[in-house]
């Protein structure tokens, strides 16, 4: 029996050792326990009561700040100059007039555009406008005039002038036909000063049948074509110096240098490049030479062909 007893006092306790061996392992001397984390309390905040005194106080200074502002703009920024540049034909006063705009106009609501427009309408010797505001009260216009204008006859066989953007300008006065470029091989309807020109459409031509032969080429490309000629003469600095641009076959243009040279330009392909190339040739020639100068084939290695009258 105390055999028994012994055995029993000398058995290791297993368990315990090994849970207390682990635990010294996982946790450093001197470490705390560390502590179960507990989720935090949920805090309800009731709103906070509704402060009629400080909406209306807020309300009060927004609408104070809205009616300065209205104030300002209608008080202070208001017309009081008006400057204009470019005119040459007209005088100040008339494109002053032509706008619309007064003094004492708000200058902050102005409409440019609507005033533009009037002047555009108002003056057809005018090409282009800008405007625009210098604060506290001045307007700055600025004009763009025709430099020159081209003479097509309408329906009734009257001539009238028209600048390159297709805008009927004036009626042609009868000692001043020989100083325009004239455009042959259209007419337009019955003109309307300060409005796009209408080509006229001519009647359909007819077989020996009777029946009409289709359409190749309408009036209305004729004039667009005349006119992408006249642009181009402007771009290059041939102004006033065409006497006559003929459209009467699109296939095959010709336009009179002057009264010295009759320049062929064919189809209205590359007119940027042939019109350049007539100016230089031109330029180059003898100032006693005259004849015809073939530019269809701007690119031609062998140059254009002349012929002297």
């Amino acid at each position: 029996m105390a055999d028994n007893q012994k055995k029993r006092t000398s058995a290791p306790r297993r368990n315990t050792r090994a849970v207390s061996s682990d635990r010294s392992r996982t946790r450093e001397p001197g470490q705390q326990r560390p502590e179960k984390k507990t989720a935090p309390d949920v805090v309800f905040m009731p709103p906070k009561p509704f402060n009629r005194n400080r909406f209306l106080l807020q309300l009060a200074t927004l609408a104070a700040v809205v009616i300065a502002l209205l104030l300002s703009v209608s008080v202070f920024f208001k017309v009081e100059n008006v400057q204009v540049s470019g005119m040459n034909k007209y005088e100040a006063h008339a494109i002053m007039e032509a706008s619309g705009i007064r003094n004492g106009e708000n200058l902050i609501t102005l409409s440019r555009a609507k005033a533009a427009g009037k002047i555009m309408k108002a003056l057809p010797y005018v090409k282009s406008v800008r405007i625009g505001i210098k604060l506290p009260d001045t307007v700055i216009i600025s004009i763009e005039e025709l430099e020159v204008t081209y003479a097509v006859q309408a329906r009734d066989d009257s001539w009238w002038l028209m600048g390159s953007n297709g805008n009927v300008v004036d009626a042609e006065p009868a000692g001043q036909r020989t100083s325009h470029t004239k455009i042959l091989g259209v007419k337009i309807e019955i003109p309307k000063v300060g409005q796009k020109a209408v080509a006229l459409e001519q009647p359909p031509k007819t077989d020996e049948a009777g029946n009409p032969l289709p359409v190749t080429v309408t009036a209305a490309q004729q004039l667009e074509t005349a006119l992408a000629v006249a642009q181009q003469l402007e771009n290059n600095h041939v102004i006033g110096q065409a006497a006559s641009i003929d459209v009467t076959s699109v296939m095959a243009m010709e336009l009179w240098y002057g009264q010295r040279f009759q320049i062929k330009l064919g189809d209205a392909t590359q007119l940027d490049k042939k019109i350049y190339c007539m100016k230089n040739v031109v330029d180059n020639m003898n100032a006693y030479a005259s004849g015809v100068i073939d530019l269809t084939d701007p690119d031609d290695p062998e140059g254009f062909p002349y012929t002297p009258f």
